[in-house]
């Protein structure tokens, strides 16, 4: 069958053989497809420490409210040094602790433990 002849059909009007032909070539392309290096945080570099939320974005690669649920939490807060306003994070130190924590816990919320 020709692919090009299938990707023009509604999903609903295709039998079962020129659905797998699709799937089979989207399965195809998408192992062909590189994936994206996971960015990790080298903290050799003399960038020991992260300030404020959004050094805890930087380090974590989440959102805002992301790094506030994590800081609230206290997953990190070993990590954390914070006087007032002021938010300094041991960036190796809180891989260390989201690292540690990720391996004690055994499922989902409606896991029990």
């Amino acid at each position: 069958m020709e692919l090009s002849s299938i990707l023009g059909l509604p999903l609903g009007l295709m039998t079962g053989a020129q659905f797998l032909t699709l799937m089979a070539e989207a399965f195809r392309y998408r192992s062909q497809m590189e994936p994206e290096p996971v960015r990790t945080t080298d903290c050799s570099d003399g960038n020991r420490y992260a300030y404020g939320i959004a050094g805890i974005c930087e380090i974590f690669g989440c959102s805002r409210p992301t790094a506030q649920r994590l800081k609230k939490s206290g997953i990190i807060k070993d990590a954390i040094i914070q006087t007032g306003r002021t938010i300094i994070i041991d960036r190796q130190k809180a891989l260390d602790l989201v690292k540690e924590d990720s391996e004690n816990k055994k499922g989902g919320r409606r896991c029990k433990k």
